[in-house]
């Protein structure tokens, strides 16, 4: 028995009539929602016909209806409906041009979601998909997709990839907060002219689930796009340790405060359903083994220090006139500035030494105290307790290596505030 099943569909009659059923949502996928119909990815053909320099492969073009699909079950379907309050048990189905690579993969694909979002995932893929769109394809000189969010790592990841002589692809997910800032730094970059922004969004009606676990499905899907358009192999996912690990800070973390968006183990199963599905891209995060602080020291910019103040990194300030200043990614944030001795300009609602009882600085500065002088076995058993690590003994050691490295960091700034 699931929850509710979800059957995305770009045909409004298909929708329609899955939407009259009970116990499941009609979802029309490339189209405008209605109060009656949800909806998603209006834009999106249009934004890849102008945006990337020629047509996707239709598996990465299958794949990005798959993405959407999955997108709109994590927020349409809420938690506090599920026997636990948490886990939800979710029927899918999605029409795809070719269900046939699909649906032998369809177990793979849902063991991956189910680690991405801590749910139980059904899914199966009929024909009936919308069709990769005609592209006018046009020379190009990118050789690096990279993914682009406006955030603090997205930023130096792309800084990165043009110090060290490449040509980069920005890639981001359009949202309010972070619309801003991507082409302010993009701009800054001297990529403006060469970044392709999804811009998807959920069209319903209240309310949406607020935990939107799948979120980065959408951003892997728009890199197999932009990967597969210009005949590039790599997507390059730039994220620090720690937090593409996200240990959990507690033990009550575990579960609704543990993020995956970026763990490996999750990269890894979607690179493997890629593999097996022909989706010609690969993700890859540069940064696996260093943390926040050490990639912000690393940057090579004239004018780093003030543009890396104008990334958002925040988790929970988005309907607020700034970044909170206390929640896990921030204190991850504010650390690096703080190791990489350099000035943070940043914007935060809230002063640090002030929020010694809140709930993420407590939980932060309890890892800190608790893991900081683990022994190195000890530590990786806590690292772990995230998700598998890597299967290579080189990279797992460099991978815990960092999230230790990052840990302290925060930990170096924390001894600093003097807290009320």
């Amino acid at each position: 028995m699931v929850d509710l099943a979800i059957r995305a569909t770009p045909v409004t009659a298909d929708a329609v009539a899955a939407h009259r059923q009970p116990n499941m949502i009609g979802v029309h996928l490339f189209a405008s929602g209605t109060p009656d119909l949800p909806g998603l990815g209006a834009t999106l053909v249009d934004r890849v016909r102008k945006q990337i320099p020629n047509a996707p492969s239709a598996a990465a073009w299958d794949f990005m209806s798959i993405a959407m699909s999955v997108f709109a079950a994590d927020r349409f379907v809420v938690r506090s409906g599920s026997a636990n309050g948490w886990t939800r048990v979710i029927g899918l189905d999605v029409a795809v041009v070719d269900p046939t690579p699909w649906t032998a993969q369809a177990t793979e694909l849902a063991e991956a979601l189910r680690f991405l979002t801590g749910d139980v995932w059904h899914l199966t893929f009929r024909a009936g998909g919308l069709a990769c769109p005609h592209v006018q394809g046009r020379l190009h000189d990118r050789d690096t997709v990279c993914l682009f969010s406006g955030g603090l790592d997205s930023f130096l990841g792309a800084l990165a990839a043009l110090n060290g002589g490449a040509r980069p692809l920005l890639v981001s997910q359009g949202s309010t907060k972070e619309i801003g800032p991507q082409e302010r730094l993009a701009a800054a970059l001297g990529l403006e002219a060469h970044r392709f922004e999804g811009r998807v969004a959920e069209r319903w009606h209240q309310p949406y689930e607020g935990s939107t676990r799948a979120r980065s499905i959408l951003f892997f899907a728009y890199g197999a796009l932009a990967a597969t358009g210009c005949g590039i192999r790599e997507v390059l996912v730039p994220e620090n340790a720690l937090i593409a690990i996200n240990p959990p800070f507690t033990d009550r973390r575990m579960g609704s405060l543990s993020t995956r968006t970026t763990h490996p183990h999750f990269m890894t199963l979607l690179n493997e359903v890629w593999g097996a599905t022909g989706v010609q891209a690969e993700l890859r995060n540069p940064f696996f083994a260093t943390t926040k602080g050490e990639m912000l020291a690393q940057g090579h910019h004239p004018r780093l220090a003030d543009l890396a103040a104008e990334t958002y990194s925040c988790g929970k300030g988005k309907r607020a006139n700034g970044q909170c200043g206390r929640c896990v990614p921030c204190l991850i944030r504010r650390a690096s500035f703080h190791n990489a001795m350099m000035h943070d300009g940043t914007f935060y609602l809230n002063e640090l030494r002030a929020s010694s009882r809140n709930d993420d600085v407590l939980a932060a500065r309890h890892a800190v105290a608790a893991h900081g002088n683990n022994s190195p076995s000890e530590f990786g058993r806590w690292v772990a307790r995230a998700g598998p690590l890597p299967a290579d003994a080189a990279a797992r050691a460099l991978t815990i290596n960092a999230v230790g490295r990052g840990l302290a960091e925060l930990g170096t700034m924390f001894g600093t505030v003097r807290w009320r």
